[in-house]
């Protein structure tokens, strides 16, 4: 994980810790482009089609949303939704996907 992020960010801790998990799950679909939602309060990481999880958001976020994974997709990115269900937030971030060709 090497993206700039929010120090402050109270997410980042747990993704970090997550990453092998999340790069897992991403690999596992990577043909499709998915959409990653880590839920923390579960622990459990999903896998979206990116068209469907679009569509199960909020309409002021659809957009926003379809442009970010646009934007990630031709930059050799991913974007990682993190749920936090007990604290009301959905927060997006977008990574780089690891280089497996070291």
């Amino acid at each position: 994980m090497n993206n700039e992020v929010e120090m402050d960010d109270p997410y980042i801790d747990l993704i970090d810790k997550n990453w092998d998990h999340i790069i897992m799950m991403y690999d596992t679909f990577k043909e499709k482009r998915p959409i990653i939602e880590f839920e923390i309060n579960s622990k459990k990481i999903y896998s979206y089609p990116a068209g469907d999880y679009i569509q199960s958001l909020t309409k002021r976020t659809r957009n926003r949303t379809k442009e970010q994974h646009g934007e990630a997709i031709k930059d050799h990115q991913f974007l990682l939704f993190v749920k936090d269900i007990k604290n009301k937030k959905l927060r997006s971030y977008i990574f780089d996907l690891p280089d497996h060709n070291d």
